[in-house]
């Protein structure tokens, strides 16, 4: 069943109601059979099953519990790109089924080094509401308002265990078997990878490293890539 975000909670819970404009052009766009059948999240919790009747409005049945996917809780604390290619990295990282987008300040970053503008961020949720629409994911990740060094990184998900990632270092995939966890942060460095003091630091907090390809990934590709390998093993794992 599709998912479609609200802003603003109808007026009503059942009966017919005129969907915004937005909301109409997504509906438009995906082709939605008449009569099939959607869920609109609430702004605030929730959601209200709705039938689409092909036209210009959709019959609420009533409030209904929003769907759980079975998705590892994984935390992506990464250095950011620079420029439109922060956009790239959210919608590859909601694709993926990152519950949380944490941006990483590291030595060699140059982007994200301060907190971002709240036009930014209401662009990025924005763009990871309409990416879930999209791959019908039903809660869009959380995107942390303000860098964290990686010093202090395993602070923003205490439970989880972190793994940096290391062109060299041990397959993930292999990682993820010989080592199973049910919550996982993926570490990410900048353009030009962790500096030696980094590397170190990591060794010395007992962090696990992994790694991808044998060649380099950038930014917006080697997080949302390890997330997928991730989720894909947590899937398979429990529909085994």
């Amino acid at each position: 069943m599709r998912f479609f975000f609200l802003t603003e909670a109808p007026n009503t819970l059942d009966g017919p109601w005129s969907p915004p404009v937005e909301l109409y052009r997504h509906f438009k766009a995906l082709r939605l059979d008449v009569g099939q059948d959607v869920l609109l999240l609430l702004p605030h919790g929730g959601a209200i099953k709705a039938t689409w009747d092909g036209f210009d409005t959709l019959q609420l049945l009533g409030l209904c519990e929003v769907p759980r996917l079975p998705l590892m809780p994984l935390t992506l604390a990464t250095a950011w790109p620079k420029g439109r290619r922060a956009d790239d990295l959210i919608v590859r990282a909601t694709e993926a089924g990152v519950e949380r987008i944490v941006p990483m300040v590291c030595e060699r970053s140059i982007s994200g080094r301060k907190p971002f503008s709240k036009n930014r961020l209401d662009r990025w949720n924005k763009l990871a509401r309409e990416t879930c629409q999209q791959c019908n994911r039903p809660f869009p990740p959380i995107l942390a308002e303000s860098p964290v060094p990686l010093q202090e990184i395993r602070e923003e998900a205490p439970p989880a265990k972190p793994l940096a990632l290391i062109p060299e270092a041990f397959p993930l995939a292999m990682g993820l078997t010989l080592q199973p966890s049910k919550e996982i942060m993926l570490l990410v460095g900048p353009e030009g990878g962790f500096s030696s003091d980094e590397l170190t630091w990591i060794k010395e907090q007992g962090i696990q490293t992994a790694g991808l390809l044998p060649t380099v990934l950038r930014i917006e590709s080697a997080g949302p890539a390890a997330a997928t390998i991730c989720q894909h093993w947590f899937y398979q794992l429990n529909a085994s």
